[in-house]
């Protein structure tokens, strides 16, 4: 995406649906949001580890076109809490994103809108959380989801997501209700299995063993493919059956 080109949704609905006619290739956009310094002191992640493995195989398996995007190689600014000042001032495009053209947040609103079929979003555990680039994020993804609220303006339409949490603490089920609730409110829906989650445990102080001890386990390979398998099916009768025209009563995709 060209650095300086900026993102524009026309119409009622917005979407970023393709006639399944003209492109029958499902989209599948990869989400990295471990936080790592890669020239000065690089090391390894469970969490990109695994949405490499997840994004080989909906590749090889299902043919389907996939793209990873690591947040740690973008630089976008916090959000600035417009919405608190008033509902209308948290505007789509985002107002920063407008103002500042260095701001690279608008990346992930052209590949999350208009490209994407699915999501696949992986964090670490960080103090029984999500990191804390993901939340940087999704605060900035507040002007999508007020679209619904003060537009009736839904931007995501028949795309569905799903999750990759990882870590050597607990916490798993508390990460993954966290990002469900978030991106069922942008209106993405989920496949059978819609999240896969692997810890050692609050004990695990041996923190260098973790890749290779989650490579080994099978359990995960296989966790891995089903979730992947379920997001990829639940795309395709989304998009067939055209899911939010249905429920939304809405029709017309007008993209620039």
């Amino acid at each position: 995406m060209d650095n300086d080109s900026r993102l524009e949704v026309k119409g009622e609905c917005g979407g970023g649906s393709r006639d399944a006619n003209v492109d029958n290739e499902v989209r599948v956009l990869g989400i990295s949001t471990t936080n790592s310094n890669d020239n000065i002191a690089p090391r390894n992640s469970t969490s990109e580890a695994a949405l490499s493995y997840a994004l080989d195989y909906a590749k090889n398996e299902f043919r389907a076109e996939t793209l990873m995007i690591k947040l740690r190689d973008l630089h976008f600014k916090h959000c600035e809490g417009y919405y608190s000042k008033n509902a209308k001032a948290c505007i789509f495009p985002c107002s920063i994103s407008e103002m500042d053209k260095e701001d690279k947040m608008i990346i992930i609103y052209e590949k999350v809108i208009l490209w994407a079929d699915v999501v696949i979003l992986a964090t670490p555990i960080r103090w029984g959380n999500a990191s804390s680039l993901y939340y940087q994020m999704i605060q900035r993804m507040n002007c999508v989801q007020n679209q619904i609220i003060t537009q009736d303006r839904h931007l995501i339409r028949d795309k569905v997501a799903a999750f990759i949490i990882t870590g050597g603490q607990d916490n798993v089920q508390h990460v993954a209700g966290e990002l469900m609730m978030f991106w069922s409110e942008l209106g993405f829906v989920f496949g059978k299995f819609p999240f896969i989650g692997w810890s050692r445990g609050w004990y695990a102080e041996d923190t260098e063993n973790n890749l290779n001890t989650m490579k080994d386990n099978q359990q995960m390979h296989q966790d891995t493919k089903r979730t992947v398998k379920g997001a990829l099916e639940m795309s395709r009768l989304v998009k067939e059956n055209r899911y939010d025209e249905r429920v939304l009563g809405k029709s017309g995709y007008d993209i620039a």
